[in-house]
C-alpha cells in the first residue's frame, strides 16, 4: 500500500472526512463515530498519525474543543494513543482491518435537498428518453456472450476512427462497462506493484485511484494556465522510467485546456520514440464550444506508439449506460482482451445494442449536447463572476468544468463548511497526483439550469460566511 499521508495533507483529510456530519448526536459524537469507522475499516491504520488539533477543528470549521473531546474520547477507547509533543496517532493495538485506500473519487448519492457540485454527468432529456426506450426495443434479441464487445458496435466505432485520421481495425476494439473500467483494466493490467506511473497534475480523480490501487508510484507533470510542458513530461520519463501514462490531451478534466498541435507533435515523437504505453483519454473530446475541430490525437500523430485511446457515452451522453471502450495498439490488444474476459465475459449487451442505436448519429448527439451545456457554461460563468468576484477562472472552449482559484488556500476547509448550506464540493487539491495549493474548485456546468441561480446564491452564502469568521485564513 502506499505510505500513508501526511497530517498536513488538507486534500486527503477532507476526502477522508467527507459526510462526517451525517452521523447522528452532538458534533463531537459525530466526529468520533466518523473516525472509529475509518479506523476499523483500515482508513486509518495503526501508528498512522492525526492531525494536530487546530489544524482538525480549522479543517472542519469546528472549535477545539470539539476535536480534543472526540479524540480524547478514541483514546479512551483504545483506538488512539496520544503523547503530548509527540502528536496523535492510531494506537498499535486499535481493532485493524486489510488497509483501504481512501477514495479521491466522490462516492455516495447526495441528498434530495443537496446540490452536488462534484460529479458532472448529462442530463437527459424526455427526446433523448424516447430515444433510449425505442432503441431497446431489439437489445434483447442476442444472447451469445462477447467478451470482447458487440461485434457491430466495434465495427462501427473502428469506422468513427478511422474518419478521423486513425486507421483502426474491429479488431482493436475492446468494449468495457464505462470509461473507469477501461482505465482499470489497462493501469492493473499493465502496472505491477512498485512500478512508476507519469499522470498530468492535476488530473481525473478516477485515475489517480486506480492507478494507486493498483500499487504504482505515482509522479506529475504540470497541466499550467494553458497545457502540459512535453519537454518536462520527456524529462520526467526519463528521470522516473515510468511504465503507463495517463493523459487529456483535449478538454483536460479539469483545467479545460487543450494541448496545441505543435506540443502534441513533440509529445506523440517521444512517445513513439520511448515506446511508453499511454492511455489518451478522449472521453471529453466531443464536448468542444466551438465548430473548431481540435487537434489530432496523439495515437493519429504516432500511430506505432503504444497508445490506449479511452472513450466513452458517460459524458457525451448518459452515464447510466455505463458503456465505454478502449482502441487498442496491436502489441497490446492480447493481454487486454485477456484481461477482459476474465473480468466479466463482456459488458452488457443491452446496453451496447443502446450505444449501437445512439453513435450510429455521433453528430446528432454532439450538437444535442452542445446546445445543452453552453448556455449552462455561460450562465454559471455570470453568476460567479457577478456574485464571486474575488474567485477566478478561465471559460474553457469545451470540457463540462471550470477550474476555480481561490484567493485563499483553505479550499478543503471550505467545502466542509459549504456542506452546512447543502452543498457538496470537490477540493481541487485532490487531483493533484503531486501537492497542489489548496486554493482550487473543479464546479461542473452540468446542473439543470434551474438549479444553477440557487447553486451560486448557496457557494456565495457559504463564502461570505466563512470569510467572515477568519476561515479564509491559511490555518
Amino acid at each position: 500500500m502506499p505510505t500513508p499521508p501526511s497530517p498536513t495533507d488538507a486534500p486527503h483529510w477532507a476526502a477522508l472526512l467527507r459526510g462526517w456530519r451525517d452521523h447522528p448526536g452532538p458534533l463531537h459524537t459525530r466526529l468520533h463515530t466518523h473516525l472509529q469507522h475509518a479506523i476499523e475499516r483500515g482508513e486509518l491504520t495503526p501508528g498512522q498519525r492525526l492531525p494536530a488539533e487546530r489544524t482538525l477543528a480549522a479543517l472542519l470549521g469546528v472549535s477545539r474543543a470539539t476535536t480534543v473531546t472526540a479524540l480524547d474520547d478514541l483514546t479512551t477507547s483504545g483506538h488512539l494513543t496520544r503523547h503530548v509533543g509527540r502528536g496523535t496517532h492510531v494506537a498499535p493495538t486499535a481493532p485493524r482491518a486489510q488497509p483501504l485506500l481512501t477514495l479521491r473519487t466522490p462516492v455516495g448519492a447526495a441528498h434530495p435537498s443537496e446540490i452536488d457540485l462534484t460529479i458532472a454527468v448529462p442530463l437527459l432529456t424526455d427526446q433523448q428518453r424516447t430515444r433510449l426506450r425505442d432503441a431497446a426495443t431489439h437489445a434483447h434479441y442476442d444472447s451469445p456472450y462477447h467478451p470482447h464487445g458487440l461485434p457491430d458496435l466495434r465495427d462501427l466505432l473502428a469506422q468513427q476512427y478511422t474518419r478521423a485520421g486513425l486507421p483502426t481495425a474491429p479488431d482493436q476494439i475492446l468494449i468495457t462497462s464505462g470509461a473507469q473500467q477501461a482505465i482499470a483494466l489497462t493501469a492493473h493490467t499493465l502496472l505491477r506493484r512498485g512500478d512508476t506511473a507519469l499522470l498530468e497534475t492535476p488530473t481525473y480523480f478516477g485515475a489517480i485511484d486506480v492507478i494507486r490501487a493498483a500499487g504504482a508510484h505515482l509522479t506529475g507533470t504540470p497541466v499550467g494556465a494553458q497545457h502540459l510542458d512535453p519537454h518536462h513530461f520527456a524529462h520526467q520519463t526519463r528521470t522516473h522510467h515510468p511504465r503507463l501514462a495517463f493523459l487529456t490531451p483535449t478538454h483536460h478534466n479539469p483545467t479545460g485546456t487543450t494541448l496545441p498541435h505543435p506540443a502534441r507533435q513533440h509529445l506523440a515523437a517521444h512517445l513513439h520514440d520511448t515506446r511508453l504505453p499511454t492511455l489518451e483519454d478522449d472521453t471529453l473530446l466531443d464536448l468542444p464550444f466551438t465548430d473548431t475541430p481540435p487537434p489530432p490525437r496523439l495515437s493519429t500523430l504516432a500511430p506505432h506508439a503504444p497508445i490506449l485511446n479511452v472513450g466513452s457515452l458517460s459524458k457525451l451522453y448518459w452515464a447510466g449506460l455505463r458503456i465505454g471502450w478502449l482502441r487498442l495498439p496491436p502489441t497490446l490488444a492480447p493481454t487486454l482482451k485477456q484481461a477482459k474476459t476474465l473480468t466479466d465475459f463482456g459488458s452488457s449487451q443491452p446496453a451496447q445494442h443502446l450505444a449501437l442505436h445512439l453513435l450510429n448519429d455521433l453528430p446528432t448527439l454532439i450538437s444535442e449536447r452542445r446546445a445543452a451545456i453552453t448556455p449552462a457554461r455561460d450562465h454559471l460563468a455570470h453568476l460567479l463572476r457577478t456574485h464571486l468576484p474575488d474567485w477566478t477562472f478561465t471559460t474553457p472552449p469545451g470540457g463540462q468544468f471550470l477550474w476555480i482559484t481561490l484567493p485563499t488556500p483553505t479550499a478543503s476547509a471550505y467545502t466542509h463548511h459549504a456542506a452546512r448550506h447543502g452543498l457538496r464540493l470537490y477540493p481541487g487539491a485532490s487531483m493533484g497526483v503531486t501537492p497542489l495549493p489548496d486554493q482550487y474548485l473543479r464546479i461542473p456546468f452540468t446542473l439543470h439550469p434551474d438549479h444553477i441561480p440557487e447553486a451560486v446564491n448557496r457557494l456565495a452564502r457559504a463564502w461570505a460566511e466563512f470569510t467572515s469568521r477568519g476561515s479564509g485564513r491559511l490555518a
